[in-house]
């Protein structure tokens, strides 16, 4: 649906303008619906051009109202040869004309079309106008020129209220007049404005705010109060209430008072039925959802109240059949819905077995697909339906919006749902429990979903087998053959005696066909879908991702299962063939969950990221802002050059280098200022100038004659001090 309702603007359509109440046909609009022409009802001139956009924006705004044109009854019998001769005179003539559009809506145009005319019938072309005037008012017909004795009409008409109808007035002073035009008009206006809305006004009120509109005098002396005109001059209640039911219908108030949508679910006349034209069995199936007014237990904790049960059921509109359903916590949606048809087309003896319960195929033999599904515009009218009609060939169709009468079939099984399954269960809602003081019947919860679905398939085999619908309006060849009105019989007949529309399909392409369909791409990491990633043995043989990484990411076409999102099933892009991927190592942390916990998982992780990010942002700004400090302090420390030429500055960088780093070392050392003597040596060769293999040997040898002739004293100085043998010694 667009932003607002579409309106259509036909031909000779009335067109209401409802602030100054003028009336306006509408003549002629352009091809391209750029601009068109209208006339005035309510006088004599000539035809005004309008903008269509803006004329199409004041009728869904309201300003503008469409307005029934009320047709008075032919008079053809009444009409005498004469003006019957005047009639073609004139159409004969102006036909060439008044054909001519939009020239001659044209002022500077319309004087040259009406020349030839006027020469025909033998007078100025400026007395031809009032023949325009009025072919256009009166619907642009021949007939037109034949409608000055429907106005005697209408002024007689209007006589009829210049006598005042109904009973004198009993008592002096009562209201009531003689109505005329302008009372009509009061009435006409008041009612469109406060009555013919959804306000819902009463037609008292609707009388009393008519009389402070119209029939009031503003009394200065009393402080700018209105007063009433006197008695006679005011229309009675009475001459107001006849006006009204002889001027409007009861389809035409209930449509103005409630609306176009309630009026067509409520307010209609109902002269069709939903199985009309239909074949068999599967020609039309309903689907339709609906919230179980009863409260659960959760059946691992029975202590927990999980909430109320989203009930899911598919009827077959020829027999009345319950032919699937699904009770669970998903929905209404497309998961619920999916489940529904898929049950629709299962076996329905394994199903109810899985539940405790024991059937024949005798008592529910549907497991087939319909010839067409009819939804309600939900999670029928979305994208994920498309597989429907792709893969298995049957039709969608969805009703109108507020329309939920178009499904009456489904709809009355609620309410038979609702009247012999829910009542008497533990956990029921019932009216009075948002009353003050009311009971919290949540608490009265005592099924789990498993038993709730037991006691709905036993109330879905007691309607299909037993449930009688007097309603039900049999067809001649039913009667003949002495069918009963119960879904089973009826389903059985029309798979005997009519034309089959239905079909059954393998499981596996049944719910390939049900799973929502999206794409997902192959890149170097993995199968990426949703912010997951996936792998399985086919993509690693067939080299999906080093393809990927090699020649760039590309696309394929997925399956997947919202309810858990471990796998997924993925369309081979060397093949037609489907195989299942399961979650990579590192994001087994998402398996087994659905899709609305993985996304809130990962909107939660990107909330958290940006509120990290902007600390980043804020640490950045303030590193660049101290390193801009640092850099303004070494500026104002250092000198330029202190008169140094910049060749020497250059020429000094490496033994600048070792010097900072003496200094360096002596503050870095483990061991403070007692530095060892191997330091020592290193800080004293270091400040030493590197010298050629050569010098470093002979400075080697001397060092060690030095050494050895020091040894040597020193031994004589010791022998001399400790024997007084010194002659020996020095032998």
């Amino acid at each position: 649906m667009g932003s607002h309702t579409e309106v259509i603007i036909f031909l000779n359509e009335i067109i209401v303008e409802l602030e100054q109440e003028k009336q306006y046909r509408v003549l002629w609009i352009s091809p391209d619906t750029s601009y068109g022409y209208w006339i005035r009802m309510d006088d004599n001139k000539m035809p005004e051009r309008f903008e269509y956009p803006v004329l199409e924006k004041g009728l869904v705004d309201g300003c503008l109202e469409k307005q029934d044109e009320i047709l008075e009854k032919a008079v053809n019998t009444d009409i005498s040869e004469s003006s019957k001769m005047r009639r073609d005179e004139l159409w004969e003539a102006l036909e060439s004309a008044l054909t001519c559009e939009p020239d001659i809506y044209n002022r500077n145009r319309r004087g040259e079309l009406l020349q030839e005319p006027a020469k025909k019938l033998g007078t100025p072309y400026n007395n031809l106008y009032r023949y325009l005037v009025r072919y256009w008012k009166n619907g642009k017909t021949p007939n037109a020129f034949l409608m000055e004795r429907k106005k005697r009409g209408k002024r007689t008409e209007m006589e009829r209220w210049q006598k005042k109808q109904g009973r004198p007035a009993r008592h002096e002073g009562s209201f009531g007049k003689t109505l005329d035009s302008g009372d009509i008009k009061n009435f006409s206006k008041a009612v469109k404005r406060y009555y013919l809305s959804q306000k819902k006004a009463t037609l008292v009120s609707t009388y009393e705010k008519m009389l402070a509109d119209d029939y009031t005098t503003v009394n200065a002396e009393n402080g700018e109060r209105l007063s009433l005109l006197p008695p006679d001059q005011i229309p009675s209640i009475r001459q107001f209430r006849y006006w009204f039911h002889k001027s409007f219908d009861v389809k035409t108030i209930k449509q103005k008072r409630d609306g176009d949508a309630r009026f067509e679910l409520t307010g209609r006349a109902i002269t069709g039925r939903s199985d009309y034209q239909l074949m068999g069995p599967g020609a039309k199936y309903q689907i339709d959802a609906t919230v179980g007014d009863i409260y659960l237990v959760s059946q691992f904790d029975r202590s927990d109240i999980i909430g109320r049960p989203v009930m899911y059921f598919v009827m077959d509109s020829y027999s009345r059949m319950v032919t699937g359903m699904y009770v669970g916590l998903e929905g209404p949606s497309w998961a619920g819905a999916m489940m529904a048809i898929e049950n629709a087309a299962s076996d329905k003896v394994a199903y109810c077995a899985s539940y405790g319960v024991t059937i024949t195929e005798d008592e529910w033999p549907c497991h087939h697909l319909p010839t067409a599904i009819l939804g309600d515009r939900g999670e029928m009218e979305s994208r994920l339906a498309d597989n429907l009609v792709q893969m298995l060939g049957v039709r969608v169709e969805n009703a109108p919006p507020y329309r939920a009468d178009l499904k009456g079939i489904i709809e009355q099984h609620f309410r038979t749902i609702n009247t012999n399954a829910l009542p008497f269960l533990p956990g029921k809602v019932l009216p009075d429990m948002s009353e003050r003081g009311g009971h919290d019947y949540r608490l009265d919860a005592k099924l789990d979903i498993r038993q709730f679905t037991e006691i709905i398939i036993r109330c879905v085999l007691y309607y299909n087998n037993s449930h009688c619908m007097e309603y039900f309006e049999k067809s001649e060849q039913m009667m003949q053959v002495g069918v009963d009105a119960v879904p089973l019989e009826l389903w059985n007949f029309g798979i005997r005696y009519c034309s089959g529309s239905l079909r059954t399909v393998p499981k596996d392409m049944l719910q390939l066909a049900l799973m929502p369909t999206d794409k997902a791409s192959v890149t170097e990491r993995g199968i990426r879908f949703k912010g997951m990633y996936y792998s399985c043995e086919e993509a690693l043989k067939g080299l999906w991702f080093e393809r990927a990484r090699a020649k760039g990411a590309y696309r394929v076409k997925i399956y997947y299962d919202p309810r858990d999102m471990g796998a997924i099933l993925v369309e081979s892009p060397d093949s037609a063939e489907i195989v299942r991927c399961e979650l990579v190592d590192w994001e087994v942390k998402y398996a087994g969950k659905q899709l609305n916990e993985v996304w809130y998982e990962q909107e939660k992780e990107k909330i958290r990221n940006k509120k990290v990010k902007a600390k980043e942002i804020e640490a950045k700004i303030n590193l660049g802002k101290q390193i801009e400090d640092i850099v303004d302090s070494a500026e104002k420390k250092s000198n330029s050059s202190n008169g140094i030429p910049k060749a020497e500055r250059i020429r000094n960088i490496r033994s600048n280098r070792r010097n900072e780093r003496e200094e360096i070392r002596k503050q870095e050392t483990f061991t403070g200022n007692e530095t060892n003597q191997n330091e020592k040596k290193d800080m004293q060769a270091a400040r030493e100038p590197e010298v050629s293999p050569i010098m470093r040997l002979i400075q080697q040898q001397v060092e060690e004659e030095i050494k050895d002739d020091a040894l040597y004293r020193q031994s004589g100085v010791q022998g001399t001090g400790n024997t007084g043998i010194s002659g020996e010694s020095s032998d």
